[in-house]
């Protein structure tokens, strides 16, 4: 791991978390772990550390943070159930550290609840940036010029970027969203109805996205987000673009 230090650019964080962002780190090698803490403080982040799921846990209650490391492998939990229950508490952003690099690891963790998975060893300032990018899409915040335009955009749909919640017209249910749900319909609402490209919607929920071999993230990111409001009875209006990308009705005179 690189011992070099680079500070997240300020510019790129939201304002109330610009001080300094809070990392919970989940990491039960203890040599690792006080690597990247001691690394990160350097770096300008606060980081508390834990070694057990159990321990994580119970800090999370007495320290919220903005964004969370968790190693998939744990003595007492498995990584993964880890991420998918602190998805379903809190809007925390959230980062996999593991050594499997297996496809169907990453996968597993990029469907499930986390925002970005990185493979052991990883570079310092490599985390630095993740970790700054997942805080930006994380807690953006209604002080964004892009969710203030999402917002507005329409009386019957909306983002509450502070709960991270799709609103339905006449607020008549709230859908919670993951970080990269957010992400995207706030760029679709803000497009007013226009399409956007999977490339446009990749780089809203994903600034590191390394390129086109990355643009099904997108259709597995609509279709995960249909079938979660399927299961709740709602038909979402994300419509496909044949050789383009998505939009998103914004009204039943926009289908």
């Amino acid at each position: 791991m690189s011992s070099d230090t680079m500070m997240p650019e300020p510019a790129l964080l939201p304002a109330a978390i610009r001080a300094q962002p809070v990392v919970g780190l989940l990491e039960d090698d203890d040599d690792l772990r006080e690597e990247l803490r001691t690394g990160l403080e350097r770096m300008g982040f606060a980081v508390w550390d834990c070694a057990t799921a159990a321990d994580f846990h119970a800090e999370l209650g007495r320290r919220p943070c903005h964004v969370a490391i968790i190693d998939v492998g744990l003595p007492d939990e498995d990584g993964f159930s880890v991420s998918a229950r602190l998805r379903v508490l809190s809007q925390v952003g959230i980062v996999m550290l593991s050594g499997r690099s297996a496809i169907e690891d990453r996968v597993r963790g990029l469907q499930g609840a986390a925002d970005a998975y990185l493979v052991k060893p990883v570079d310092l300032r490599e985390l630095a940036a993740v970790l700054t990018a997942v805080l930006r899409r994380a807690w953006a915040g209604a002080d964004t010029p892009t969710a203030r335009s999402a917002s507005a955009q329409s009386d019957d749909w909306r983002v509450d970027v502070a709960e991270r919640a799709l609103v339905a017209p006449g607020d008549a249910w709230r859908l919670r969203l993951t970080q990269s749900e957010s992400a995207m319909l706030v760029h679709l609402l803000g497009r007013g109805g226009e399409p956007a490209s999977r490339q446009q919607i990749l780089e809203a929920i994903d600034p590191l996205a390394g390129g086109e071999h990355e643009l099904h993230r997108v259709d597995m990111l609509v279709s995960r987000l249909r079938r979660k409001a399927e299961s709740v009875g709602v038909e979402l209006p994300i419509r496909s673009v044949r050789g383009h990308g998505y939009r998103f009705a914004l009204s039943r005179n926009d289908e």
